[in-house]
């Protein structure tokens, strides 16, 4: 069959929002489709202009037997009115006969919350995505396993338990990762390949979109170093980002990952990470970096306690500086991430966390403000403002708490905290000379000059991109 995966922007008929992530989750669902036998395309609109009237002529232009429309990817949300104009269309476009679904990184409630916010859907998968939507493409009237149907009630059918090991590698050729780009503190030098090891996250932070995947569930070491020698053979990958949430969740399989890493995998591979700073160790962040581990993000979002707890994050603040010392000290670059509107936060709480951070010395720092997909704003708060990626980092509505007194204070703390933390003449300095030390000089010349200029961008308020 001939199978059409859309990838819908996140505005339609408006200045186009640039994408930092590929498609993970659609490119192996992509890959399991090609090893069922179909014809797939891929068609990323979120690189696109989004008007209307073109994204649906292109998709009939395909003439898919069966369509796909991505509710949710890596990093990406789509606003239900959004799709709701974006399916309607596509239904009038289409013939009549082609079934018409939507997929994603969704649990059943988040499943069905979908289908009830979108009218002109019929039905939504969810899951793992490689398992529903093969299933549903190969009989699309079957009550497959991992799809919720519209009706009176709605049919629930479970979602079957995925062997991660048994998913085939993502479809790379389907998309130009040349497209895509991550923050220039994030760039190794060549072009970075994003690798899922394990799918979910233990914790239950109440902002994170990784919570409507439930549970947390890896891969094997075996199956890990099968695709990075796989994309060293076929892309001649020098440099791959972990995207796992949370690296380390399993400190045991973290380790064997790195012990096996450097003879088994790809030679002189470099990589990068996400985790939370009571994740890892001296040892295991040494171990990391003997395996080729240059730059970790760390999760860190506040160091106030109250609003930490309130946020649900379970993190005790006290873990943090010990983890960017011990992480500097095997060698490995640091970005710490802030948020900017926790609950329980309050601008002077910020701006003390702020100081501290800086104190801590990470390499770099990433400020967001805090944007959620509710409808209903969390006890004590307010939604300032309608779905909006133009203005702000992420999808989602922003989230005033009540410590802060409105959306445009929020961004202004953010834009003060890119000056503050970047404009140091301590932090210019010892910039300056990590570079000299690097021993690529010209690498990290070019990078600090993309960085720089981003981050003049977010001091002047403007959105990461």
């Amino acid at each position: 069959m001939r199978v059409l995966l859309l990838l819908p922007p996140p505005v339609l008929d408006a200045a186009p929002v640039h994408p930092r992530h590929p498609p993970l989750y659609s490119l192996t669902t992509a890959a399991a489709l090609r090893a069922a036998g179909h014809d797939v395309h891929i068609s990323d609109e979120h690189l696109r202009d989004p008007a209307l009237a073109r994204i649906v002529a292109e998709a009939a232009a395909h003439d898919p037997d069966v369509l796909l429309v991505c509710q949710n990817d890596y990093n990406r949300k789509i606003d239900p009115p959004v799709l709701d104009r974006l399916v309607r269309a596509l239904r009038d476009a289409l013939p009549g006969d082609a079934p018409v679904a939507a997929y994603g990184r969704l649990d059943a409630a988040h499943a069905r919350a979908a289908l009830d916010a979108v009218p002109a859907l019929d039905i939504v998968l969810y899951g793992e995505p490689e398992l529903s939507v093969v299933a549903f493409v190969a009989d699309p009237s079957a009550a497959v396993q991992g799809s919720i149907r519209r009706g009176d009630p709605h049919v629930d059918t479970p979602p079957e338990r995925a062997d991660l090991d048994a998913l085939p590698f993502s479809a790379w050729d389907l998309v130009d990762i040349g497209d895509y780009g991550f923050s220039p503190h994030q760039e190794a030098a060549d072009t970075v390949y994003p690798v899922l090891a394990s799918r979910g996250c233990p914790f239950p932070c109440f902002y994170c979109e990784v919570r409507i995947r439930p549970g947390w569930i890896a891969r094997s070491v075996d199956s890990v170093l099968a695709e990075l020698n796989h994309l060293r053979a076929t892309h001649r990958t020098r440099a791959v980002f972990f995207a796992d949430p949370t690296f380390g969740v399993d400190r045991e399989w973290a380790l064997e990952l790195c012990r096996r890493l450097p003879a088994e995998g790809p030679p002189d591979l470099r990589w990068s990470c996400m985790s939370r700073t009571d994740r890892v160790d001296p040892e295991l962040l040494g171990a990391m970096a003997a395996a080729g581990c240059w730059n970790i993000l760390f999760g860190i979002e506040s160091l106030n306690e109250p609003a930490l707890k309130a946020a649900r994050k379970n993190l005790d603040p006290a873990t943090v500086e010990p983890a960017i010392r011990a992480a500097k000290a095997a060698g490995i670059e640091v970005i710490a991430s802030i948020m900017v509107g926790l609950p329980g936060d309050s601008a002077a709480g910020f701006e003390d966390t702020l100081g501290r951070l800086i104190d801590m010395e990470p390499d770099f720092a990433q400020f967001f403000v805090t944007q959620i997909t509710a409808d209903v704003a969390p006890e004590g708060g307010t939604l300032a403002s309608e779905w909006d990626g133009s203005r702000y980092d992420f999808f989602g509505r922003v989230y005033v708490p009540a410590g802060f007194e409105s959306a445009a204070q929020l961004v202004e703390l953010r834009r003060r905290a890119f000056r503050r933390f970047y404009l140091r003449p301590s932090y210019i300095a010892s910039t300056a000379r990590r570079m000299l030390r690097s021993g690529e000089v010209g690498g990290q010349l070019a990078r600090a000059a993309r960085g720089g200029l981003l981050a003049a961008r977010l001091a002047a308020g403007e959105r990461l991109s």
